[in-house]
């Protein structure tokens, strides 16, 4: 009897799983979290080498097992306790498994792209053989699905995988990724880039560019219209389009916890130039204009300063007091959490008209959607971030001040949480 194609497709992949794989899923005592893990029902609250530390990340764990996402999810690819955070991230597509080890899943991408990925696993990556988790959604409004108290808890589990261990994302958006030289453009480089764009980015930005993918509808913030150009995360005054640099930035470093773009990082170089040549190409003032891996504008020399290096207490009172001048906590709260969209008194929005749910949460790395690193937190400081973000490099008086606030907003990061 001749098997259906999903069903051969899905046999071929199941025969394709690691023996080390298939036996970690096979060690009942060893829980949902590989090798390392004492998880629901083992006994101990610790999974992927992750203390829960919250009953909804508890919660969360036991709908994990419930669901039997360890059927096709291993945990053994856990953050290495020290060395370059670049070594253990995970690197490209999943190989020879059902699905890709969730062992360093905690903060590599937002909620909002975990519950997409959850109601609709096969339109967020086209081809994937996990099953849609739609009874944990419920209708909610303009269409958009819920999600319940449980697809909330489960994210939490999530989004706490490997952390008890290392944060490496965190790390990885504290540090200003390397902006390679572009290679030579032509139709073989746009070719490439759209090929990548059809698999990776389709999705969320449609075939056309214009934020209208088949996922589009079930994100809070809606994906970026690539015809119109309009980018907040960029070296550039408001008003100008973005250097290619810029674009490569946020191809590599993807938007943290912000929103639901991915990071990049894994693709070759020349991979990640062949999308900035696909999505410039989308809108009609920056294409056909090359690529220039330009310097950008507000990172002359010094950028990294002791500022950043010790923390000087006068540095760091002087930014506090740059903060509350410049009104800062208006938006950013007065512990730099973010505000939502509901609280703040301005009414967010992008130059599209697409409504902003609200201020960055300055106070983790990773919730950081332009990075972490002090070039970024320059960046947002000197030319601001799109329209919800004014630039403030004309209120400050020199270096010292620009200096000092960018100390006092890296600072935030080091904030302890509140109850």
């Amino acid at each position: 009897m001749a098997l259906a194609p999903e069903t051969s497709r899905f046999l071929r992949r199941i025969l394709s799983v690691p023996l080390l794989v298939l036996g970690a899923l096979a060690c009942g005592d060893r829980g949902a979290g590989g090798r390392e893990s004492t998880g629901p029902g083992a006994g101990g609250p610790a999974v992927g080498a992750t203390l829960l530390g919250s009953d909804s990340e508890r919660s969360g764990a036991a709908v994990y097992e419930r669901e039997n996402c360890a059927r096709c999810h291993s945990q053994l690819d856990g953050p290495a306790v020290t060395g370059p955070v670049r070594l253990p991230l995970p690197q490209g597509r999943p190989v020879s498994r059902v699905g890709p080890d969730l062992g360093a899943e905690g903060h590599r991408r937002s909620d909002d792209w975990q519950y997409a990925h959850l109601y609709a696993p096969s339109a967020i990556t086209p081809g994937s053989p996990m099953p849609a988790s739609r009874s944990l959604f419920r209708p909610g409004a303009h269409g958009r699905p819920e999600p319940t108290v449980e697809a909330a808890d489960l994210v939490a589990y999530l989004q706490a995988l490997g952390r008890g261990r290392r944060d490496v994302w965190a790390e990885f958006r504290r540090s200003e990724p390397e902006v390679a030289p572009p290679p030579a453009t032509g139709r073989a480089l746009l070719e490439r880039g759209t090929l990548l764009y059809a698999e990776l980015c389709a999705s969320c930005h449609g075939l056309s560019g214009d934020g209208c993918g088949e996922v589009a509808p079930l994100l809070a913030i809606p994906p970026r219209d690539l015809t119109a150009a309009h980018y907040r995360f960029k070296s550039t005054p408001g008003g100008e389009p973005p250097e290619d640099g810029d674009l490569y930035r946020i191809l590599t470093l993807g938007t943290g916890l912000g929103s639901s773009m991915p990071a990049f990082y894994w693709l070759p170089p020349e991979d990640r130039w062949a999308l900035v040549s696909r999505v410039k190409d989308f809108s009609p003032r920056l294409r056909e204009t090359g690529l220039l891996a330009s310097a950008a504008r507000p990172e002359g020399p010094g950028a990294e300063g002791p500022a950043e290096q010790g923390g000087e207490a006068g540095a760091l009172a002087r930014g506090r007091r740059l903060w509350g001048d410049l009104g800062c906590a208006g938006c950013h709260g007065a512990e730099g959490r973010g505000m939502a969209r509901e609280e703040g008194p301005f009414v967010w929005a992008d130059p599209d008209g697409a409504a902003v749910p609200g201020s960055g949460d300055l106070t983790h790395a990773c919730a950081l959607r332009g990075g972490a690193s002090p070039r970024a937190i320059e960046r947002a400081i000197v030319v601001g971030v799109g329209l919800m973000m004014p630039a403030y490099g004309d209120a400050l008086e020199g270096e010292e001040d620009r200096r000092a606030l960018r100390a006092f907003v890296l600072a935030l990061q080091d904030a302890p949480e509140g109850p």
